[in-house]
């Protein structure tokens, strides 16, 4: 194999000068630089990016760390940074393991973290001896990291605000929320609606959260047959969550529980097609019947006949700003440890005007 030792023999050079010709790294006489090269593509020697990325320490790639490999919006962010990277010469890997251990063998600048929880857990464990540049997403949940991390957050209170005002300005007074989580949740989402919706429901309140979650249904044989695969290791689940097959639960316990709602706020788009096919499967029409909002504003929600309303969460952007965060951080620019991405409704045919 042919090495810049010997392009720098053959040209009379020193080692550091192909380099810099080589790299672009420095000022190299132009006469003399076309020369080395010359001589390099004479000698068939073309640098190896690996041993490149040894020396500069700097790889020109970024992981984005996601175990949900299933959830669109994910994948609607992985574009967007793939996009913003690729601008600034950068790729960005995919991880879809949440088996920290393997950072460790990664040829990375830089992690973008998929959310606040994921990003503790890392921060507790390989992160605390491990530590490269780190950005979040974000979404509103109380969580105070162990050490300074960026995040681009989104103000789930504002989008959970957008859609019970997008169901009240149609006329739906009762309106349910269906999560994949506990009512004893902090989940900015579930907090939001409670808030909007206490003195509308009282000490009702609870009736019209449809939660599909273990501690919720300790009593329900089907809830916990569906949930019996999941792994869970401090407190971090493990394994992709099932938001479609979810939404189809808490469509079924929503419709058992008999309630009065017109209309259901999802927590995601994901969950919210899943809420959708099990109503069609039990006779119930979309939006004649029962109207539901989305949130994400995913691409997943074209596949949904009628098309879904769903509160955009623009998750292009946001995976965009987050890749332009990190790459800020890694060429040593000041950055913002909290920015915003923008929200807003986007207009289907899943809500029916009801006045």
């Amino acid at each position: 194999m042919v090495t810049r030792k010997e392009v720098a023999l053959r040209a009379g050079v020193s080692v550091s000068v192909v380099s810099r010709a080589m790299n672009n790294s420095g000022y190299v006489e132009a006469e003399k630089k076309k020369r080395i090269l010359a001589i390099a593509e004479e000698l068939g020697y073309y640098p190896h990016p690996v041993a490149e990325a040894l020396q500069k320490r700097r790889t020109k790639q970024i992981l984005f760390f996601c175990k949900d490999l299933k959830n669109s919006f994910y994948i609607d962010m992985y574009r967007g940074m793939v996009e913003a990277a690729g601008k600034r010469d950068y790729m960005v890997v995919f991880n879809g393991s949440m088996d920290f251990e393997k950072i460790r063998n990664a040829m990375i600048d830089g992690i973008i973290m998929p959310n606040e929880g994921i990003t503790q857990h890392y921060l507790d464990t390989v992160g605390r001896n491990y530590r490269l540049p780190v950005v979040s997403a974000s979404y509103g949940n109380a969580e105070g990291f162990s050490r300074a991390v960026p995040r681009v957050e989104i103000d789930m209170v504002r989008v959970m605000e957008l859609a019970v005002r997008a169901l009240r300005e149609n006329g739906h007074r009762r309106i349910a929320l269906g999560m994949p989580y506990p009512f004893s949740s902090m989940d900015a989402r579930r907090l939001s609606f409670c808030s909007l919706m206490k003195e509308v429901y009282g000490d009702r309140l609870k009736e019209y959260y449809i939660g599909v979650y273990r501690e919720d249904m300790a009593g329900d044989s089907r809830i916990l047959s569906f949930l019996e695969d999941e792994r869970r290791e401090d407190g971090m689940q493990l394994m992709e969550e099932d938001f479609f097959g979810k939404g189809e639960l808490a469509a079924r316990l929503f419709a058992e529980r008999r309630l009065d709602a017109t209309a259901v706020v999802a927590f995601n788009d994901e969950f919210a097609l899943g809420m959708c096919k099990a109503f069609h499967s039990m006779g119930l029409r979309v939006p004649e019947d029962i109207s539901i909002i989305g949130i994400d504003g995913s691409s997943a929600r074209k596949y949904m006949d009628p098309l879904l309303t769903s509160v955009g969460l623009f998750p292009e952007k946001q995976g965009a700003k987050c890749a332009d965060i990190l790459l800020d951080m890694l060429e040593g620019k000041k950055v913002k440890y909290v920015s915003g991405s923008p929200v807003q409704l986007v207009k289907g045919a899943s809500v029916r005007k009801i006045r």
